[in-house]
């Protein structure tokens, strides 16, 4: 059976968890989320694309380990803290005071997550009327296991560029798509109810353009096609 090489499209299922609690922080199962109360409905479970090699996608480490691996294979990827968020930083660690939170409707609590100007912190002590907010990363300092499955090999330049769309547009009916390859160029028509309901489309193009430039090398054009309907 072929190995995985960078480059290669794959569809991955995997459970991230904090070494040594156990603690769930991210899940392509749905039961698994449910199970470890970090369900959300706005989330799309199921199976993940990753692009071996794109490390926006995922990190160094994890790219690392799923090359030459086979498919189907499962494994886990343990991920040190140099690796990932780093330790603890004891300069954002900060000291605010009670008054200037209630000041912003924030009602200080030992435990509490507040965002402060465009920080997300903890706080984690109170004493009189200082409160000290922890602004370092909740993951800082903590090891990370990957449970990881490559689940399949996606071949063929069309459902690729499907599964470039469905990571860029998660939840999207792709039926209402219309994609054509031409090598050199790759025209996409867009349906008019999310042109005119995603207010982030624009930049979802550029993002998708980009992909399609990093991964289709004979690709020279990427055109969008915006289609609108008037009633009589």
């Amino acid at each position: 059976m072929a190995k995985v090489k960078k480059g290669d499209f794959l569809k991955i299922s995997f459970t991230l968890k904090v070494k040594g609690t156990n603690q769930v922080i991210e899940t392509t199962s749905e039961n698994v989320a449910k199970k470890s109360g970090i369900f959300d409905e706005k989330n799309s479970y199921g199976l993940r694309l990753m692009i071996v090699g794109n490390e926006e996608m995922y990190l160094h480490k994890l790219n690392e380990a799923v090359i030459g691996k086979e498919i189907g294979t499962k494994f886990k990827v343990s991920i040190p803290p140099e690796d990932t968020f780093g330790q603890r930083d004891p300069t954002k660690i900060k000291l605010l005071g009670r008054k200037e939170l209630v000041a912003k409707n924030i009602i200080p609590e030992v435990g509490k997550q507040i965002t402060w100007g465009n920080q997300n912190g903890v706080i984690r002590t109170m004493v009189g009327g200082r409160v000290r907010v922890d602004f370092n990363h909740p993951l800082v300092g903590q090891t990370i296991v990957y449970d990881i499955k490559i689940n399949e090999k996606i071949s063929g330049s069309k459902k690729k560029l499907e599964a470039l769309m469905d990571y860029r547009l998660p939840g999207i009916d792709l039926s209402t798509f219309t994609i054509k390859d031409e090598k050199v160029k790759v025209s996409i028509s867009i349906p008019e109810e999310i042109i005119t309901k995603d207010p982030y489309i624009q930049f979802r193009k550029l993002r998708i353009a980009s992909d399609i430039n990093k991964n289709f090398p004979d690709c020279k054009e990427v055109v969008f096609i915006d289609s609108f309907t008037f009633k009589d």
